[in-house]
């Protein structure tokens, strides 16, 4: 039998080589390592320069607190760092960086140059390090701060860097690396060039709102709602949420900080997505900027060699809080323009206050939405400026920013357009001079989604304030406001409103029972039994009642009155199909929001239906007390706007 030893420690060098493939998968988390160094320095000022998406070259120069000669050789030790000392700091980090890998990991497989000096002190200190091996360390003139700069990267990892993407590709992952950073640090400014190419240039500001208008995209301003910092158990939740006008087909527009930390984090994101869930379609993704604050011993951010990840102590309270202060925000209708200010309508008449109608040239009295019938009015009276009382103050505020709205809005699958009207928004003819796809049109051609735009939720479209001119195609509302004319989709409006209100009694429990006057029975396998008896007490709350009348066998008594028409005992086995995949944090009323949907879809008023007025004015007045009423809960749009602008280019005008 063979007696020799077959496990031997491994080469100092292969162990670096090894561990440093859990630091440095690419360029990008090179680059992230460096920059949450520079931030930790308390650097105001960093620059970024790559060439080949970083597999060449990345530097990194910030102005913060530098090292000296000592600290710069020691920088490269394995587990060297200055932002720990002790297991209980551990437990309590308030800084990125803390684990003294980053450093040694990218300097065993490319060639570094580290330049640095102290604030204060004469001189500063080069170290010189390839593959892991000290090259030299001298003293030498330098600015105050650090300048870090990686050469060749994974040059003696051929393996490694043959599985880099393609330039383009790498050179995307370091830009999201840098716009993550600027969005967390808005005090400090950042430039990223790649060769002689400027890829950022973000100038410092104390207000986040503007850091994140250059990031987003100015456009994108009018559809994010303030998230006015909400908090609860310690826990602080502050940011910008987009409208569900405002969405994309990836999420690389989703911003998530944990105590000024970049995370993907799954709870998090489920908590978002599960507050989206009723008003985007499949494919299409939110926009938002969130900065999440905790006690630090609250998070745990030693889970993942990348810090990409963190852990929560209290993880079901912070994916409901989450959850919650989104949703209260995307479902509450937003405030009331104060001031309105009607305009002639272009044929040097000028438009009647809102409240009456036009001269009706001897028809009946006209409908005004809402449901009122309103005297004519003489053509010569006149009004151009009204005030408007303010909702209550649990409605939201939308956030206006510093910057003028530039872009009307987008259709939940198409991204901003540029047009809408409004006197600090672009022009037809601006539109067409800046976007290429304009110029290949015929003239006065418009794409439908720049013609027909959802409402800019700074300034939403109530109804009841507009004037209701008929119904097209036995399908679409048609009414005059302000903002140009207003079609609405009667189904998808009528759906939102049942959804919203069957949801409402499911959330609070007050939902109202019908007996069943034949029950039906309902059998399941052994573990589907034992999961509804374990929420049985939640299912009774919800307005069902089962009878357990054998093994696995149940009668279905009574069901939400919302149900009473359909298909009860489909429901329940639905719910319990559901119930296979309920872990926490996920709630047990998320399972029936698919059946409320499909609910709201069946008893809605469908397309091909003809509407009375009064029919319309009772819809007109649940749509504008309905929260949320951007979409239908599939995701597809309630109103569209079309302003006035493409109609005049159209007549040439």
């Amino acid at each position: 039998m063979d007696s020799a030893s077959r496990i031997r420690a491994l080469p100092e060098n292969l162990a670096n080589k090894i561990a440093a493939g859990e630091v440095v998968q690419r360029p990008a988390s090179a680059l992230k390592e460096l920059i949450e160094n520079s931030l930790d320095a308390g650097a105001r000022s960093i620059f970024v320069d790559l060439e080949s998406g970083g597999a060449r070259r990345i530097r990194v120069r910030d102005d913060g607190e530098g090292m000296g000669r000592d600290d710069a050789l020691l920088a490269f030790e394995r587990h060297a760092t200055s932002k720990i000392s002790s297991e209980k700091d551990l437990h309590a980090v308030v800084t990125l960086g803390f684990r003294g890998e980053a450093l040694p990991s990218i300097a065993a497989v490319s060639k570094v140059v580290l330049t640095t000096r102290r604030r204060g002190e004469p001189l500063g200190s080069e170290v010189r390090i390839e593959g892991g091996r000290m090259i030299r360390a001298v003293d030498m003139g330098a600015p105050e701060g650090t300048e870090i700069d990686i050469r060749s990267l994974f040059f003696n990892v051929p393996a490694r860097r043959k599985f880099l993407k393609t330039k383009n590709t790498e050179l995307a992952r370091c830009a999201e690396v840098v716009s993550r950073a600027a969005m967390a640090y808005p005090g400090t400014s950042f430039i990223l060039r790649h060769g002689d190419r400027t890829l950022f240039d973000l100038k410092p500001t104390e207000k986040r709102l503007e850091r994140a208008a250059e990031l987003l995209g100015k456009e994108s301003l009018p559809h994010l709602i303030e998230i006015p910092g909400a908090e609860r158990d310690g826990i602080r939740l502050g940011g910008w949420a987009g409208a569900p006008t405002l969405t994309r087909s990836n999420r690389e527009s989703q911003y998530f900080f944990v105590n000024g930390r970049p995370v993907r984090d799954r709870l998090l994101v489920h908590a978002i997505s599960k507050a989206y869930r009723s008003f985007l379609p499949n494919g299409r993704h939110p926009v938002f900027s969130l900065f999440l604050e905790a006690a630090p011993e609250e998070v745990d951010v030693n889970v993942h060699p990348g810090k990409e990840e963190v852990r929560f102590r209290r993880g079901g309270v912070v994916h409901d809080f989450v959850h919650e202060s989104v949703m209260s925000r995307l479902g509450s209708p937003p405030r009331r323009p104060r001031l309105i200010v009607h305009k002639p309508n272009g044929l040097g008449i000028p438009m009647p206050p809102l409240g009456a109608s036009r001269p009706s040239g001897g028809r009946g009295p006209d409908l005004l939405g809402g449901g009122g019938y309103i005297p004519r009015m003489d053509s010569g009276a006149e009004t151009l400026v009204r005030e408007e009382s303010p909702l209550p103050a649990e409605g939201p505020l939308p956030a206006h920013g510093p910057f003028p709205a530039v872009a009307a809005g987008v259709s939940p699958v198409d991204d901003i357009s540029p047009l809408n009207a409004g006197p600090d928004r672009l022009s037809a003819d601006e539109v067409a001079a800046e976007d290429p796809a304009f110029r290949q049109l015929p003239h006065g051609s418009f794409p439908l989604d720049r013609v027909l735009v959802p409402p800019d939720p700074s300034c939403p479209v109530r109804l009841s304030e507009c004037r209701y001119m008929g119904q097209w195609a036995e399908c679409f509302l048609l009414f005059e406001s302000n903002q140009g004319l207003v079609f609405v989709d009667q189904h998808a409006a009528h759906e939102r409103v049942l959804y919203n209100r069957f949801w409402g009694q499911f959330r609070t429990g007050v939902v109202e029972r019908q007996a069943a006057l034949v029950p039906q029975s309902i059998s399941l396998r052994p573990e589907e039994a034992l999961r509804l008896d374990e929420h049985a007490e939640t299912l009774e709350r919800s307005g069902f009642e089962l009878e357990s009348v054998g093994v696995g066998e149940y009668l279905v008594r009574a069901v939400p009155a919302l149900l009473a028409d359909r298909d009860p005992a489909g429901a329940v086995r639905r719910v319990v199909e559901g119930l296979a995949d309920l872990d926490e944090p996920m709630s047990f009323p998320d399972l029936i929001d698919g059946i409320i949907a499909r609910m709201s879809c069946k008893g809605a008023v469908k397309a091909a239906h003809s509407l009375h007025p009064e029919e319309v004015a009772s819809l007109v007045e649940e749509i504008d007390k309905t929260p949320g009423r951007w979409t239908c809960p599939h995701g597809r749009p309630i109103m569209l706007l079309m302003t006035e602008g493409p109609v005049r280019r159209r007549f040439l005008r």
